[in-house]
């Protein structure tokens, strides 16, 4: 694609950059917002709503991808080793601005998933057990790095297209799967609130109980 002068590293910047530019608008005016309207945006959907909107953002790369190999001058070569006769290279005559699309798009989903569910698992475990609580959602995120290593023989140029296009279905279903499973959480917001505001149920009565055995 045409760079017109724009950096190589500042289009992949754009998902921090975005990150930090979104939270405070959605903290302050998307999410009051939507409880002014009396729109009861709960935890749950706003991860089953990250899940979609990763979605969206893969299937956005995948058709990019798609129009990349089109447009290229090299057509069924790959674009990025694409040459004139010259040795210079031969990009397809594509902005490379378009590609910022997938990256905020990931930035939005991380708000709305990642964010939301280590704000979930803080609040609502027990004051006794917020730090394992925490480290075992972090675990989740070793381990999609760890599929994500498991991934890179396929993450090649001329597979891109597919590869972007299962991420997008796969988010779907396994998002779909997630908010049908959890969707009884939502009925319970109030009552688990509770219990992150305290100890563990149970704790402090046993605790007590042995110190009068003792």
């Amino acid at each position: 694609m045409t760079l017109n002068g724009t950096p190589n590293d500042l289009i992949q910047n754009l998902n921090p950059i975005s990150i930090v530019v979104l939270i405070p608008i959605f903290d302050n005016f998307i999410y009051p917002g939507l409880r002014k309207l009396g729109i009861n945006f709960t935890p749950i959907k706003r991860i089953y709503t990250g899940f979609l909107v990763a979605a969206l953002a893969m299937l956005y790369a995948a058709i990019l991808q798609k129009f990349i190999f089109e447009k290229s001058p090299c057509h069924n070569n790959l674009p990025s080793e694409c040459e004139t006769p010259d040795g210079f290279p031969n990009p397809a005559p594509i902005n490379v601005w378009v590609v910022s699309g997938p990256y905020i798009l990931v930035g939005i989903a991380e708000i709305f998933a990642s964010i939301t569910s280590l704000e979930y698992a803080f609040t609502k475990a027990p004051k006794q057990m917020k730090s394992f609580v925490m480290a075992f959602s972090q675990f989740q995120t070793a381990l999609s790095a760890a599929l994500n290593f498991a991934l890179v023989s396929i993450n090649v140029e001329n597979k891109f297209t597919w590869l972007f296009g299962s991420f997008a279905v796969t988010a779907v279903v396994i998002g779909t799967l997630f908010y049908l499973t959890f969707l009884n959480l939502d009925r319970a917001e109030a009552s688990l609130n509770i219990i992150g505001t305290g100890d563990r149920e149970g704790f402090k009565d046993t605790h007590k109980s042995g110190d009068n055995d003792a």
